[in-house]
């Protein structure tokens, strides 16, 4: 019995070539693609839930903050103030567990209930957004 050949013509070669060359980098593209940094995705959110009264850069200077009877705080300075940002803090503020004032109630929306909300109950999703935010406001700490 003769063993046959077979050959693949240099069109089809290149075809099967390049399909083979594509989905390999598509692959490698997805694999490789890494997920947007934390400060980034804070700052979205600190767009979206935060700069009307802290001002797109933080500062306390938003839209809305000229309407309120206190001045939103300067969130670039909240490492200057204490010597070292405390992240623990911004984060107690953000969820709203940080200790009630004792006249009145803190001046900040509970942005981590809302955050709950938006991610269906889960709290997973919920924490990382609040830390993404913290990140954000860490990055936009003046030296």
């Amino acid at each position: 019995m003769r063993a046959r050949r077979f050959r693949i013509q240099a069109p089809t070669l290149i075809a099967i070539l390049c399909v083979i060359f594509l989905a390999s980098t598509a692959t490698v593209a997805q694999i490789a693609k890494p997920e947007r940094p934390a400060v980034e995705r804070g700052k979205v959110t600190f767009r979206e839930s935060c700069a009307a009264c802290h001002g797109e850069g933080g500062r306390g200077n938003g839209p809305a903050s000229e309407a309120m009877k206190r001045r939103p705080t300067n969130l670039t300075t909240l490492a200057k103030q204490k010597g070292v940002f405390q992240a623990s803090d911004v984060e107690a503020s953000i969820k709203g567990t940080s200790p009630v004032v004792a006249h009145g109630s803190p001046g900040m929306m509970v942005w981590g209930a809302l955050f709950l909300a938006d991610a269906n109950g889960n709290q997973a999703k919920a924490d990382a957004r609040v830390s993404d935010l913290v990140a954000f406001i860490e990055s936009i700490q003046v030296k």
